[in-house]
């Protein structure tokens, strides 16, 4: 067997051994419900998959998804919730 097979066969075992750790990866955090993009709900206003977070500096409300995106949350005139929580 030549050098270059070798190192074919080595990177072909490297890649399913990758394959077999990523499927170990999402089937772990599949059963604890840990993976990023897992639905949360939050148990202020009952949506599922976005929470809302309040900025301890400010007061003011963000929006949050899964996914990392974040906006400010608006009451009906578009104006930014803010202000201490009680």
């Amino acid at each position: 067997m030549t050098y270059a097979e070798r190192l074919a066969r080595f990177v072909y075992v490297l890649c399913w051994i990758a394959v077999a750790a990523v499927l170990f990866w999402l089937v772990r955090n599949t059963a604890t419900g840990t993976l990023p993009w897992s639905t949360k709900i939050d148990p202020e206003t009952g949506t599922a998959g976005l929470l809302v977070e309040t900025d301890r500096g400010t007061g003011c409300q963000y929006i949050v998804t899964p996914w990392g995106g974040i906006v400010p949350r608006t009451d009906r005139d578009g104006k930014a919730i803010c202000g201490l929580k009680k």
